[in-house]
């Protein structure tokens, strides 16, 4: 079966439909639109044998050829009775007359509805009726003049739709132009949506002769202006979006069909909603609106927008419409997908170019794509990967563990990232940074995995790199402080109850060494310390440098074990080392703590450790102190030294006392020692050897010193302002005192802001100060002399005494310590002793001061002994400043010089 179908339109190519051909019956197929228009889609080829015109002729889609041939008030008046047929029952029948060539035809048409393709169509046959029936003349030729008639009227019928059929061409000619030159434009701008849109509304409202024609995005249940052409005023215009929530009934309009023609916007069902919000302020009566639709769905809408008198929409201006609707979204499909195929191409160049590894598996583990990365970390090429298994891949086989083991946490979840360590081709391992992700489809299921990684294989080795150099000391090879403390805080978290001993071991005296040998064989000791300590350790023992010359030691054993290996490391440390050609003797001190007796957490445990060993150098170094709670005790009381030290000296609590020193020989009062105590608000009097050592720790040392030679030489003057003159003042300076470099300096602006004789001053020293002493010591002391001071040596023989520092350093005054005046005259070693010192003194042309005289018989012995000078109880105690004028007033004095 041949259609013929209108050259112009694209529609009634598409419908054609296979009907039962009764042609000895004399009845024609047909096919046509339920519209009153008539429009013929498929008729029977002998219709030209019948009615006298071709069947090209009468099935267009345009113009409406075949309705033509009718009479207009008829076609309108059937088309209401095929409907209300059709409402009744399935098929219907109905007559008319048709003007052709051959004269005036009475059809039968019997039809039935269908619908195709979302169009409902009309199908049946057409009979004509014979009209040779009428045998009676006379009613022939009434019929004949009332036929007449019926042409005459037919004929300006025809004139008038003639006429519009004429504009109807007329409009279709333009509307066809439109399209092509539509579906010919090339679109340039940035924006070719907004372009098209507004092209399409411009010529809208010029050929629809609207108000205003616009094109809105359907974005939800809101109306967002693309453009928006007035007509009226030749502008386009900027809108706000319209939600359309509140018209429900104008939606599903838009939705369940192409067109919505409104004759009357303002009864329409469909738009009557608008009225008030949008129709009306706008004075808008009609409306015709095109759905565009993308993929099926409403996307936007072609609006245009009638005012002024009423208007009905002809079935090709609806047509139209829809032609322009589905030019725009060929527009926007087109701009669709070049965007996408745009994106595409520019992830795909990404990909490619990306200097990280993309890898593709479907969900089995199977490799779909690689990237060149892949191939420049791992050395497979895409070929020797894709379509093979990750398991079968030594590149990649730990990948495939976390795939697909139940245990990872991308069984779990989404995503996981993290290193991943594996081997290239060439079996050489390598680092990688992965980060790998789930790919599910529409309805959920897994499909793909994909991953991306890069090459971590240097920085990865330069944090290795620098961890070691942040946990490793460079000198000895060891683990540092940092590493220590991290294999402690192993060890607890392995278990909070399990045993750990610490053992901090310090080398005694290694600033001697450092000073006396240099640093280079000071580190040398140190590396063959270590290697030594490291022999006699076990394996499973933890050994670092915590500290320049402290070594930490930590054990898995219990208190009992501990000490014995504490013992063992000193004994490991007595044995001499043979550095740069010479033979190096050491000890070392060792602080023990043993967890949980002695802390159950890291940072107890290393200050209980810590405490142990400044116990153990304090007592005399070369020993093991194992940590006890009194250690903890004499360390919160040196804190509370310290915190509250500084205030004392601030707050005027400290105080200086004097004891008198007179001459054995004569009696005579010729001097005093300067005493500093502390008098605290709450706990009382504090002794010297209570809070001394903390100063000297702090370095409050030196402003207290300073603070007590000007009191000293104050009261000096105070005492000469008086009468009690030549009275020598002696005061201890502290070794810490004398790595002040402005010890010498101080103690001048002292002497002349007090205006006190520097022969009135004198300075006791102590033996440690000379032990240690250095070349800046050395100056120091002779700068001090030079001034015209005396200088003593304060508690002789109880340490390191050497006739050496007699020589080598301006002393003038031996002071014997009371240790050895306590016992006498019942310890004969005693006083032996003395007389010896005493005799040495004198011959070295050395004063002599006894401290400690508390008996008569001591003091008895010491004028025997031709001792010089002696304080003691047995004179007086420490005096306090504010009492010192009356007390000293009852000794006898020397006469003024």
């Amino acid at each position: 079966m041949k259609s013929h179908p209108d050259a112009a339109s694209r529609l009634a190519a598409e419908v054609v439909t296979q009907l039962p051909v009764p042609s000895r019956l004399g009845m024609l197929r047909y096919e046509r639109l339920n519209e009153a228009s008539w429009s013929m889609l498929f008729l029977d080829p002998a219709c030209e044998r019948q009615l006298g015109i071709p069947a090209a002729d009468l099935c267009a889609l345009v113009d409406a050829p075949y309705a033509s041939l009718m009479e207009p008030e008829a076609r309108y008046r059937l088309h209401d009775t095929i409907q209300a047929q059709l409402a009744q029952q399935g098929h219907y029948l109905i007559h008319y007359t048709l003007h052709t060539p051959r004269g005036p035809l009475t059809l039968m048409e019997l039809g039935e509805p269908f619908k195709q393709r979302g169009r409902h169509l009309l199908r049946g046959y057409l009979m004509i009726a014979d009209s040779n029936l009428l045998s009676n003349g006379e009613q022939r030729a009434s019929e004949l003049q009332a036929h007449n008639q019926r042409l005459q009227t037919s004929l300006a019928l025809y004139q008038r739709d003639q006429a519009a059929f004429q504009q109807q061409q007329d409009r279709t000619r333009v509307q066809q132009d439109l399209i092509v030159t539509l579906a010919r434009h090339r679109y340039r701008a940035e924006n070719p949506l907004r372009e098209a849109a507004e092209l399409i509304t411009k010529v809208a409202s010029e050929i629809y002769a609207v108000a205003r024609a616009g094109i809105w995005n359907l974005n939800g249940e809101t109306l967002e202006p693309m453009a928006l052409y007035d007509g009226q005023i030749a502008q386009y215009l900027h809108p706000q979006p319209l939600s359309i929530s509140r018209f429900p009934a104008y939606l599903q309009a838009l939705q369940g069909g192409r067109a919505l023609d409104a004759h009357d916007a303002l009864q329409d069902p469909r738009t009557a909603a608008l009225a008030v919000e949008y129709l009306c302020p706008l004075g808008i009566t009609a409306v015709l609106d095109a759905s565009i639709r993308v993929g099926g769905e409403v996307v936007a809408v072609l609006c245009l927008e009638h005012t002024g008198t009423a208007r009905t929409w002809q079935a090709d201006e609806v047509a139209f419409a829809g032609e322009l609707a589905d030019q725009y979204a060929q527009v926007l499909t087109n701009y669709q997908r070049r965007s996408a195929t745009s994106a595409l191409y520019l992830f795909q160049r990404a990909v490619e170019q990306s200097a990280s590894a993309f890898i593709l598996l479907d969900r089995d583990g199977l490799v779909e794509y690689v990237n060149p990365s892949f191939t420049a970390i791992t050395l497979y090429s895409a070929e020797e990967v894709q379509g093979r298994l990750l398991s079968e891949l030594p590149a990649l086989e730990n990948l495939s563990d976390l795939l697909f083991d139940a245990q990872s946490g991308l069984a779990e979840h989404h995503s996981w990232q993290g290193e991943f360590k594996s081997r290239r081709k060439n079996l050489e391992p390598y680092w990688s940074q992965l980060s790998i992700s789930k790919v599910h489809a529409d309805d959920g299921t897994l499909t793909h995995y994909i991953g991306i990684y890069e090459d971590i294989t240097e920085s990865k080795q330069s944090q290795q790199r620098i961890e070691r150099l942040a946990y490793s000391d460079n000198l000895t090879g060891l683990g540092n402080r940092y590493a220590f403390i991290r294999a402690l805080e192993a060890r607890f978290a392995e278990s909070a109850t399990a045993t750990i001993s610490l053992l901090l071991v310090d080398i005694d005296n290694f600033k001697r060494i450092n000073d006396s040998l240099g640093h280079q064989t000071g580190d040398k000791l140190l590396v063959s310390l270590a290697k030594r300590l490291r022999n006699s350790l076990s394996p499973h023992g933890v050994l670092a440098r915590f500290a320049s010359n402290e070594f930490a030691i930590l054990l898995t054993c219990d208190l009992e074990d501990s000490q014995a290996i504490a013992q063992q490391v000193l004994q490991t440390l007595d044995k001499p080392l043979f550095i740069d050609n010479q033979l190096i003797s050491v000890t070392g001190s060792v602080g023990l703590a043993c967890a949980p007796l002695h802390g159950k957490d890291p940072q107890t445990l290393m200050k209980h450790a810590g405490l142990a060993l400044h116990k153990a150098k304090a007592n005399g170094k070369h020993q093991m102190q194992i940590f006890t709670e009194v250690l903890n005790a004499e360390a919160d009381y040196k804190l509370f030294v310290e915190n509250n030290l500084r205030r004392a000296l601030t707050q005027n609590e400290l105080e200086v006392f004097y004891q008198p020193k007179l001459c054995l020989r004569t009696g005579q009062l010729i001097g005093m020692e300067a005493l500093l105590r502390w008098q605290h608000p709450e706990r009382g009097m504090i002794r010297p050897d209570q809070f001394i050592g903390v100063a000297e720790e702090t370095g409050l040392i030196i402003p207290i010193g300073k603070w007590v030679v000007r009191q000293a030489c104050r009261m000096s003057m105070q005492l000469t302002a008086v009468g009690l003159v030549n009275l020598q003042v002696a005061i201890n300076l502290s070794p810490k005192q004398f790595s002040d470099p402005d010890l010498v300096g101080s103690i001048t602006t002292i002497l002349q802001e007090e205006q006190m004789p520097t022969r009135l001053l004198e300075l006791e020293l102590t033996e440690s100060l000379l032990l240690d002493a250095t070349e800046d010591t050395r100056q120091q002391l002779a700068s001090l002399k030079a001034l015209g001071l005396t200088l003593a040596m304060d508690d002789f023989g109880t340490g390191y005494s050497s006739l050496s520092y007699l020589k080598k350093f301006p002393i003038d005054v031996i002071k014997i310590d009371r240790s050895f005046i306590k016992d006498i005259p019942d310890n004969q070693d005693d006083m032996e002793i003395t007389s010896a010192v005493v005799a040495m003194a004198h011959n070295l042309k050395l004063t002599v001061v006894a401290e400690g005289i508390e008996t008569a018989a001591q003091l008895a012995f010491l004028r025997r002994q031709q001792c010089d000078i002696g304080q003691g109880y047995l004179f007086d105690q420490p005096i306090p400043g504010r009492d010192l004028l009356e007390r000293l007033k009852r000794y006898p004095r020397r006469p003024p010089a």
